[in-house]
């Protein structure tokens, strides 16, 4: 961890807030990422992300340092977005695709609705942890670090998540490989 957030979290913790804005502005883009993935649109993303780091700034007192801030915040973030997820759960995920985009109908363009339409159906944990390591590049280890799991659930999470997909979008991708 840069000495910067290192020294930011310490003047948090001795009470000068507006050190906070040094960590959001270090976090706030890969906090982001992670609520919309887990929620599938901006707005609901915005409201999360806002909601993190609220949290992470009444709860800066409890972090001992042991673990990298990144892994703290996108813990209060995975854990915010399973609640999140209970309040919603009559609420079907959809990823937003707007603007020019949303008005081609190019294979990529559908492939990634597909995809993204896979993504969404996946239940949360699996979801969680495969946009956290297909998306955010965290390795398994890392994973059970941040939500508190074993590595080895985080990896049968994982290859569960992937067996899903496979499943899910094996016609696509079979009628994308014959045009």
């Amino acid at each position: 961890m840069p000495e910067s957030l290192m020294n930011a979290i310490q003047e948090v913790k001795a009470g000068n807030t507006s050190s906070f804005n040094e960590i959001v502005r270090a976090h706030q883009q890969g906090i982001y990422r992670l609520c919309y993935r887990l929620t599938g649109n901006v707005e609901d993303a915005k409201d999360l992300t806002q909601e993190v780091f609220i949290k992470a700034l009444k709860g800066i007192g409890g972090f001992k340092g042991e673990s990298d801030i990144r892994t703290w915040l996108y813990r209060i973030a995975i854990n915010t977005g399973s609640t999140w997820r209970k309040k919603n759960l009559n609420q079907p995920l959809s990823f937003e695709v707007t603007g020019e985009i949303a008005d081609r109908k190019t294979p990529d363009v559908l492939l990634q609705r597909k995809v993204s339409e896979a993504v969404d159906s996946l239940p949360y944990k699996q979801r969680s942890v495969f946009v956290m390591h297909h998306y955010e590049g965290y390795k398994h280890d890392e994973i059970a670090r941040i939500t508190d799991r074993s590595p080895g659930s985080v990896k049968a999470n994982y290859f569960q998540a992937v067996q899903k997909l496979k499943e899910k979008l094996k016609d696509f991708v079979e009628y994308q490989d014959d045009q």
